[in-house]
């Protein structure tokens, strides 16, 4: 493989993310996919839709049925540092070489005549290295709403719904119900369905169910994880209870997602994970970029809460962290978000707000932020100085939190573990080539 290989296969990606842009619609995905022979129907599925959690959600699955025995294929979106992290087999992210050889293969196959979407191309990049790794069973993160989703060609075993919120509202709709419509539709028709939507949401979601006759499992009502008396966690369905379980992710809205997860596995009559795998894979499970605590003094909080709903979750973690501490909030975010709503809600938890600006070329001008904050605040637009200043101020007893984007995660991940420095640089090396920097 030619040195810069890997680098000018992602530039051809991201370039072709700029042209295409996003274009929902499924009719080329399915005659790509009859092109291709197919490579969706290689293994079992479970296809994970939603507005927050999916990634958490899906990380669980795939890690249960590890622990169970079985060769997991996961995808998923957006990477944190390196493109690979979208794509893993048993665990590892794809090789380099296999993402080169993959997208030669698929443009070889249709030349010029390819008229697919950059997340298109990843989604059969994925579909065919699970099918070269011969993966026992695919765990699928739809990529964006999920009726017209690349990956909605699939008939999963199950299919999980984990919540619905306000999000990309462009694409999906200005409101709750039309929203979770577009979440609905990766109900199949008699495929077991698990939920966690509420109110108006769920009710379209129970709507679409009985539309096509599809079993429906509703959170909290059907099935649920909650802490036990000893202090653990306990899981109860109709199938039973699991107990003790504990949760390798931090914040109670884990939990929600957690039991999401079991349910679907329960549902999946092909796998049936003993409670001691359930177990294991729910202690072990990792996600970074999700609440996730990469110092102790200050403690330093990394979450990718890119919408109100996620913000709303973050702070609530943070005011049962910060009693009687101070709060410094780092936020980045995109310019198509709902950034004013989400800053309002971080100026009632934060002594101060630094602005900056993540490294993508959709993201906000932090100068354009400023007046959504009402309180101390402050700018600058290189995240990793802004992080470094922000932590080297702090003194032991503050909270500091990044939010707005993980996008904004990952420019800072390289900066606080320089074993990941490299996999940044190939990414900023394909961003030059395709001309994003």
């Amino acid at each position: 493989m030619p040195p810069d290989a890997y680098e000018s296969t992602l530039a051809w990606l991201y370039r072709l993310e700029t042209n295409r842009g996003i274009d929902l619609k499924l009719e080329r995905v399915r005659r790509a996919a009859a092109a291709l022979g197919h490579p969706e129907r290689t293994a079992p599925t479970f296809h994970v839709a939603g507005t927050n959690g999916k990634g958490s959600t899906a990380a669980m699955l795939a890690a249960m049925l590890a622990a169970a025995g079985r060769r997991v294929g996961l995808y998923t979106s957006p990477h944190l540092v390196s493109f690979r992290e979208r794509i893993t087999v048993a665990g590892v992210p794809i090789a380099e070489q296999a993402v080169v050889e993959g997208v030669a293969r698929i443009r070889a196959r249709f030349g010029s005549a390819l008229d697919l979407t950059c997340f298109e191309v990843m989604t059969f990049l994925a579909w065919g290295a699970f099918a070269a790794a011969r993966v026992d069973v695919v765990v699928l993160e739809v990529g964006l709403g999920g009726r017209l989703d690349a990956t909605n060609i699939v008939t999963p075993e199950v299919a999980i719904i984990t919540n619905v919120a306000l999000d990309h509202e462009a694409y999906l709709g200005h409101d709750l119900a039309s929203v979770a419509r577009e979440k609905a539709g990766v109900i199949k028709a008699g495929v077991p369905v698990v939920s966690g939507a509420t109110g108006t949401a769920a009710d379209v979601v129970a709507a679409k169910a009985a539309e096509l006759a599809s079993p429906l499992e509703v959170l909290s009502r059907d099935f649920a994880l909650e802490p036990a008396a000893d202090g653990a966690l306990a899981y109860r369905s109709r199938a039973g209870t699991i107990t003790p379980l504990t949760i390798g992710l931090a914040g109670a809205h884990q939990c929600r997602n957690a039991a999401l997860a079991v349910r679907a596995l329960e549902l999946a009559p092909v796998f049936t994970p003993s409670p001691t795998a359930i177990a294991a894979g729910l202690a072990g499970v990792r996600w970074p970029g999700r609440l996730q605590v990469v110092c102790r003094e200050p403690l330093v909080l990394l979450d990718g809460a890119h919408n109100a709903a996620g913000i709303d979750v973050l702070i609530a973690e943070v005011r049962a962290l910060a009693i009687g501490r101070r709060v410094r909030v780092l936020f980045g975010v995109m310019r198509d978000k709902g950034w004013q709503s989400m800053l309002r809600a971080l100026g009632e938890v934060a002594t101060e707000i630094v602005l900056t600006r993540p490294r993508q070329p959709r993201s906000a001008s932090p100068d354009a932020l400023v007046s959504a904050v009402s309180g101390p605040v402050r700018v600058c637009e290189d995240p990793a100085d802004a992080y470094r200043d922000l932590v080297a101020t702090s003194s032991p007893d503050d909270v500091v939190v990044v939010a707005g984007s993980l996008f904004l995660i990952g420019d800072l991940l390289p900066v606080i573990d320089p074993t990941l420095t490299a996999d940044a640089a190939r990414e900023r090396a394909a961003a030059r080539l395709a001309g994003r920097c």
